[in-house]
């Protein structure tokens, strides 16, 4: 499923003050927001609640089996982010689109959820540790060396949050099948990090992958799953 967000609102202002190919590494994105005044807007992230079933033996997806992961389904959203414009920080606020209103949610049976396929969060880290590709200090999602592997073999694991080992990061995920809080928070040097990113493969996309194994009732989805985020940015 893809849907697309616009970004209408967001408006570039045209300082000319700083070009792109000066733009190296994350502390020179951080140099420049000191630097310059940046504009800012809040966007909204909505992930509408997956209700169908997995598709499985489709797209890639393999037949269905008790314990392993064999199907997903694949959500992504797009930021409209205007062109010669560089994002300063990405302020992620998880406790829901509603203001005072806490972010619950549940799942079944894991999630992944990416930005320009850099894993930020997932409910089962051993699959991210040990299966996917590594890029430096982050993991980019892929389907195929997931599809097939036995969670259950873990009988205690824990949940995957960029930048947790370093201490940079803080997640609360709830179990699986369990509907709690989910709270992501992420220091602003991952932030940058990740921005220079975006500038570098030009998108700004979102994912939010939700897997099964064979549980037609229930597996693959998920209730809404929606945040804020203020994002001051520059013009190029």
């Amino acid at each position: 499923m893809i849907r697309f967000l616009p970004l209408s609102v967001l408006l570039a202002c045209s300082s000319g003050k700083i070009a792109l190919e000066d733009l190296t590494d994350a502390g020179d994105i951080a140099d420049a927001c000191d630097e310059y005044e940046p504009e800012e807007v809040t966007l909204e992230v909505i992930f509408p609640a997956q209700t169908d079933a997995c598709p499985w033996g489709e797209d890639n997806n393999l037949e269905s089996a008790s314990g392993v992961f064999t199907a997903r389904t694949e959500e992504l959203i797009q930021l409209d982010i205007p062109d010669e414009s560089v994002i300063c920080d990405m302020s992620f606020d998880f406790s829901g689109i509603v203001p005072g209103q806490i972010q619950v949610m549940s799942y079944d049976d894991h999630f992944f959820f990416t930005f320009n396929d850099v894993v930020l969060a997932a409910s089962y880290g051993p699959v991210v540790e040990e299966r996917l590709q590594q890029d430096g200090d982050t993991y980019l999602y892929e389907w195929n060396p997931i599809s097939g592997v036995d969670y259950h073999s873990e009988k205690e694991f824990e949940p995957y949050c960029l930048g947790d080992g370093t201490g940079e990061s803080t997640c609360d995920i709830p179990d699986t099948e369990v509907e709690g809080p989910i709270s992501l928070n992420y220091s602003e040097e991952l932030v940058n990090q990740l921005s220079l990113l975006a500038i570098e493969n030009e998108r700004y996309d979102f994912g939010f992958i939700t897997t099964g194994d064979d549980n037609a009732e229930s597996d693959c989805m998920h209730e809404e799953f929606g945040f804020t985020i203020e994002v001051p940015y520059l013009a190029l």
